[in-house]
C-alpha cells in the first residue's frame, strides 16, 4: 500500500501550490487581458465603448482555463497511481 506514497505527496504539493497561486494568477491574467483589450480597442477604428460580453467571455475563459489546468495536472499525475489492466487469459 505504500508504493505510491511519494507520488501522492507530489500530487498534494502540486495541488496545494496551484491553489495557493490562483488568487494571484487569475486577477493578474484578467488584468493583462483587459489591458490588451483596451489597447486594441484604442488603436482600432471603432470609437465605441468596450463590449461587456467580450470582457465577460474573456474572464470566463480565463477561469475555465485555470480550472481545467489543475484538473489535467492532477489527472496526469494520478494516472500513474492506478494499476494497469491485465488481460484475462
Amino acid at each position: 500500500m505504500r508504493e505510491h506514497r511519494g507520488l501522492a505527496a507530489a500530487i498534494a504539493v502540486t495541488s496545494f501550490a496551484f491553489l495557493v497561486t490562483l488568487p494571484f494568477t487569475i486577477p493578474s491574467t484578467i488584468w493583462v487581458v483587459v489591458f490588451i483589450y483596451a489597447i486594441v480597442k484604442a488603436v482600432g477604428s471603432a470609437p465605441e465603448q468596450a463590449d461587456p460580453a467580450a470582457l465577460l467571455l474573456a474572464i470566463v475563459a480565463i477561469v475555465t482555463f485555470f480550472t481545467l489546468a489543475i484538473a489535467v495536472a492532477v489527472s496526469l499525475l494520478g494516472r500513474t497511481m492506478s494499476p494497469k489492466r491485465r488481460k484475462r487469459r
